[in-house]
């Protein structure tokens, strides 16, 4: 094992200077991969370069990788780019610290111990900030990667499922002003599975009842309100419509699990926006539900196509899901989920929070929404619940206090074991 002795510290290197470790695998055995930093991993070349089935190590055990070629004692593959690059800032075995090597030394590493040049990275390819032209590029997607002809209608294009009867009956009953509490309770109960997550939900942790509920009307009238309801059984409804895709990402979380933490992390942090800015929060809760919708619309157009995504996420653990679907499909699964679900009728700050969750500096319409839903995924991949700077810069956005942010993060963890439960049972 090589010593990053050898090699100066390198503070604070600028990002197009960092290089990144990725350690792949076998039935032969490991090979260190070096790349930048700031480029997408394709694993194919890299397999075609060594003749290897090489796939990714799951993200568990790819923190920290130390980016010197032949630290391991393993063979590598260098992008070939580098050698060719004035100074290289290499990540060491420590997080957030780098050593600085010429392209020259980076040259002599390799040639010290089995090491493979190729060119395996890809520049990083933003997604669209304007929706313009977004139902253009899906169609052409479509065009692209399937035999479908396409339709005048993009759900129809897509070969989607239509909006199930319960959904429709749901969206229609929100717009008249004249239903009654009879109204909602007769469309929840025609599915009694969705009526018995409700009810198991009115149950939870999170409302604290001390009173045990047991009809839907009691959960509507005593805990969950009518809005909360509605837009519980629109979710469960719509996420129904389409089933889990056979590939998924090794070590990431189920996708009905990050749904509901997604959802229940929505609701309780609009509860903490101060009035009058505060949205409504089972809207907030519906948008937490189907952030992650565009997963199984993707998996259902493009079963083949999301495979590969998949396998290049595992090469690019810290990357942007977005830059990885831009990259294989030249569109994203974010927008293709809320064109979908305005072409489903779904309110205009679903959709654009929908759209929008990945654009740090969005400003528009529906700003809040947007805000909030990146608020919730940043908490959500803050694997140990807790309040750091990246929080509080998001929070501050939406004018939530840093003790109010503590409040909603102890509320999470004390209703572990309720979300878990019904992510489970919305996974059957």
């Amino acid at each position: 094992m090589q010593t990053t002795s050898q090699l100066p510290a390198y503070e604070n290197p600028p990002m197009q200077d960092r290089v990144r470790g990725l350690l792949c695998a076998d039935r032969k055995g490991q090979v260190q991969i070096v790349a930048p930093e700031m480029a997408l991993v394709d694993p194919e070349p890299i397999r075609a370069t060594t003749a290897r089935d090489l796939k990714s190590l799951p993200s568990s055990e790819q923190s920290p990788v130390c980016a010197i070629p032949g630290f391991y004692g393993l063979p590598s593959v260098v992008h070939s780019t580098l050698k060719d690059r004035r100074y290289v800032a290499l990540a060491t075995e420590k997080p957030g610290e780098y050593v600085r090597a010429t392209g020259a030394q980076l040259n002599q590493l390799c040639l010290s111990h089995a090491s493979f040049e190729a060119q395996f990275c890809e520049q990083l390819i933003a997604t669209p900030a304007s929706r313009a032209d977004d139902e253009q590029a899906i169609l052409a997607t479509v065009d692209a990667f399937t035999t479908r002809r396409i339709e005048a209608r993009l759900d129809e294009t897509l070969h989607i499922p239509p909006l199930p009867e319960a959904a429709r009956r749901i969206i229609a009953l929100q717009q008249d002003p004249n239903f009654d509490l009879s109204d909602l309770v007769r469309i929840v109960e025609t599915d009694p599975a969705i009526a018995a997550r409700i009810l198991g939900w009115s149950n939870s942790a999170l409302y604290g009842s001390t009173t045990p509920v047991r009809t839907l009307d009691d959960a509507i009238m005593r805990i969950l309100g009518f809005d909360m309801v509605f837009n519980m059984a629109l979710g469960m409804s719509i996420g129904a419509t389409l089933s889990l895709p056979t590939s998924h990402v090794s070590g990431a979380s189920p996708y009905w699990l990050d749904a509901v933490y997604g959802a229940a992390i929505m609701e309780a942090l609009a509860h903490q926006i101060p009035k009058p800015s505060q949205p409504n929060p089972g809207t907030c809760y519906l948008i937490g539900l189907l952030a992650n919708f565009g997963t199984l619309v993707l998996g259902h157009v493009f079963p083949p196509q999301y495979d590969t995504i998949c396998r290049i996420q595992e090469a690019n653990p810290k990357l942007s899901h977005t830059h990885v679907d831009q990259h294989v499909l030249s569109v994203n699964r974010e927008m293709m989920a809320a064109s979908l679900l305005e072409l489903w009728e779904l309110p205009g700050e679903i959709t654009t929070a929908i759209r929008f969750q990945y654009l740090t500096d969005y400003n528009g319409e529906h700003q809040t929404f947007v805000h909030l839903l990146a608020l919730s995924k940043k908490l959500f991949a803050n694997k140990n619940l807790q309040v750091d700077e990246q929080l509080l810069l998001a929070a501050e956005k939406l004018k939530i206090e840093e003790e109010n942010l503590a409040a909603v993060i102890a509320v999470i963890e004390c209703s572990k074991q309720d979300l878990g439960d019904l992510a489970q049972s919305l996974a059957r």
